[in-house]
C-alpha cells in the first residue's frame, strides 16, 4: 500500500518602500534566485506482525498478483507507506505605496521528503522462523525501491525547480491590489513544475516496486522454505 501526500504552505514576506523614488516606479529592483531546499528522510522501518492470515488477505497491496486469477494465493506480507511530500513557498513582495505597485519574486521553496515504510508480516508465520525472514527479506526489497527514488529524483526536483524560479524572475510593476492575485500564480506554477517531477518519479516507482513482486520472486520465496 503505497501514496503520496502534498502539503503546500505559502508565507508572504512583504516589503514596504517609502522613499521619493517610489513616485514613478517603472521596474521592479533586481533580487538574487530563490534558494531551493531539497530535505529528505528515511523513517526507520516499523513492523506489524499481529495480523492474521485473513486480515493480510484483505489488506489493499498497489502492486499486481503475477499468478493467474484461477490460483487462490495468501498474503503473507506486504510493505505499507509511501513517499510523503510538503512544500513551502515563500513569496516576498515589495510594495510601493505612493505608486500603489508592488514586485513578487519567490524568496525560498522547501520541499521535504519523507518515507515512512511499515512491514506487516502475517502471524501465522512466527518470528524467526524460515518463512518469516524470507517473507521479511522479499518486503524489505519494496522499502528499498522508494529510498532509491528518492535519491535518484532529489537532485532532479532540486534543479528542475531552480530552473522554474529563474524563469518566474521578479515579477511586476504589478498593480499592489493584484498582489495576492500573482502570489497564487506564482505558487501554481511552481507546484505544478514540481508535480512534473513527482508524477514521473511516482510512474518509475510504481514500476520498480512492480519488478519486486515477479512470478519469478514469489516462487523464489515460496520455495526457499519447503
Amino acid at each position: 500500500m503505497k501514496s503520496m501526500f502534498r502539503f503546500v504552505f505559502v508565507c508572504l514576506i512583504a516589503v514596504f518602500a517609502w522613499s521619493d523614488a517610489a513616485w514613478a516606479v517603472t521596474t521592479c529592483p533586481a533580487k538574487p534566485a530563490g534558494k531551493i531546499n531539497i530535505i529528505w528522510s528515511s523513517d526507520a522501518v516499523k513492523y506489524d506482525f499481529s495480523k492474521s492470515q485473513t486480515q493480510m488477505d484483505n489488506m489493499k497491496n498497489d502492486t499486481e498478483n503475477p499468478y493467474d486469477r484461477s490460483i487462490k494465493t495468501h498474503v503473507g506480507g506486504l510493505m505499507s507507506g509511501g513517499i510523503r511530500i510538503q512544500t513551502e513557498i515563500n513569496v516576498a513582495t515589495i510594495t510601493y505605496p505612493r505608486s500603489r505597485v508592488s514586485c513578487q519574486w519567490v524568496d525560498k521553496m522547501d520541499v521535504r521528503i519523507a518515507i515512512d515504510p511499515t512491514i506487516y508480516i502475517a502471524r501465522d508465520h512466527k518470528k524467526g522462523s524460515c518463512r518469516h525472514n524470507a517473507i521479511l527479506h522479499h518486503e524489505m526489497k519494496h522499502v528499498y525501491v522508494d529510498r532509491a527514488a528518492v535519491k535518484k529524483y532529489a537532485p532532479v526536483m532540486k534543479s528542475h525547480l531552480e530552473r522554474a524560479i529563474r524563469k518566474v524572475g521578479i515579477v511586476g510593476p504589478k498593480a499592489e491590489r493584484r498582489a495576492p492575485e500573482f502570489q497564487k500564480k506564482i505558487t501554481e506554477y511552481l507546484e505544478k513544475q514540481l508535480k512534473l517531477v513527482t508524477d514521473k518519479m511516482h510512474v518509475e516507482r510504481r514500476t520498480n516496486q512492480q519488478n519486486v513482486d515477479t512470478l519469478e520472486e514469489y516462487e523464489r520465496v515460496s520455495n526457499l522454505c519447503r
